[in-house]
């Protein structure tokens, strides 16, 4: 059996042989192997080597052929591309264990995060969610963008839901939280479009001012109720004056006072409620990993493949959110990412 050890200052092949003697049955004379050399049959790669060569592909984000290049100069091993998608898809069963314990915190959270992106597999596109309290991630293929799985997997949440502007969330039954991000960049977007627009630029006006002391005071305070609910006052004013009493007379102006009055509640929750994000950025942190991992893969994901990846790099955000070494926790055989402990050598 091939295997790596892995020491403070690096890591060197080992090669073991396993030796037994063949036992036969007094009634039936059927030979048999030692138990252990029977369990491992068919076995090459031991435990730390698989762990290093999942790390290479989730985390290093390496292509398979570089992956078996790499093992070739490091080891002087030849491991196959077959091998490795083998090695990924054996892991993704091992830690599904792991998977449900990240989505049972998730659903602890007051919060949770959630986001998607396309990808292409055979030419098609489908879609992959991610659901995140900014400590747990974990990953979802979907064949569509509905989130009709969403709602299946988030079934009885009760926490709050922060998302963008996609109309698919505002079917959700939980109370939501719109990401003042992705409205503020479509505000200067359309700004930039049309700069002759007097009537839109003083709407941006009015709305900047609103929002400004809000987020000096985020700054200076935190996602503290005590010290933000105050702004309510400040709100409903807004909307008596800019919303409710003068109506747009361009496309534009009428479009976003129809967002601001329906997603009136949604925009302004974290107002009320301690800790709540005002922004959408840790979905989108935990899908960046993913959007580089798909410009490098190209069309080369299958679907199998694509959710044992999914599994497996939901795992590896978890570790990264928490400040923990993905291949020391694969390497502990650890089958929970918060009860790992990361004992890293002081320098």
């Amino acid at each position: 059996m091939l295997d790596l050890v892995f020491t403070r200052t690096g890591c060197r092949k080992r090669v073991v042989k396993y030796v037994g003697h063949l036992a036969s049955c007094p009634e039936c004379t059927h030979l048999y192997s030692p138990h252990l050399i029977a369990r491992l049959k068919n076995t090459l790669y031991g435990h730390s080597l698989q762990s290093w060569l999942v790390y290479q592909r989730i985390v290093l984000r390496l292509p398979l052929a570089a992956i078996e290049q790499s093992s070739e100069a490091l080891f002087s091993e030849h491991i196959g591309t077959s091998s490795i998608m083998g090695v990924v898809t054996q892991f993704a069963k091992r830690y599904t264990l792991t998977e449900r314990l990240l989505l049972s915190n998730i659903l602890k959270s007051p919060f949770c995060h959630v986001d998607e992106t396309k990808i292409n597999i055979h030419g098609a596109n489908q879609y992959v969610f991610v659901m995140t309290d900014g400590r747990h991630v974990i990953f979802r293929l979907s064949p569509t963008r509905e989130t009709t799985l969403v709602q299946k997997i988030l079934q009885g949440y009760d926490g709050v839901l922060v998302s963008d502007f996609y109309g698919g969330y505002d079917s959700m039954p939980s109370r939501q939280q719109k990401c003042w991000i992705h409205l503020i960049r479509d505000l200067n977007d359309d700004l930039w479009k049309n700069p002759f627009l007097q009537e839109y630029e003083e709407f941006v006006i009015h709305v900047r001012n609103l929002v400004l002391p809000i987020f000096q005071d985020v700054l200076t305070y935190g996602l503290k109720r005590r010290y933000l609910h105050k702004h309510m006052k400040q709100i409903d004013r807004f909307y008596r004056q800019q919303i409710e009493a003068k109506k747009g007379s361009s496309e534009i102006v009428l479009k976003y006072q129809k967002r601001f009055e329906r997603y009136r509640d949604a925009l302004f929750l974290f107002l009320t409620e301690d800790g709540i994000p005002w922004n959408n950025n840790m979905g989108e942190r935990a899908l960046r990993h993913f959007a580089v991992q798909r410009k490098i893969s190209a069309t080369a994901f299958s679907e199998s493949g694509a959710t044992d990846h999914l599994t497996l790099l939901g795992i590896a955000q978890s570790c990264r959110f928490q400040g923990k070494s993905f291949l020391r926790f694969l390497l502990s055989e650890e089958k929970d990412v918060d009860g790992f402990r990361d004992r890293r050598r002081r320098r």
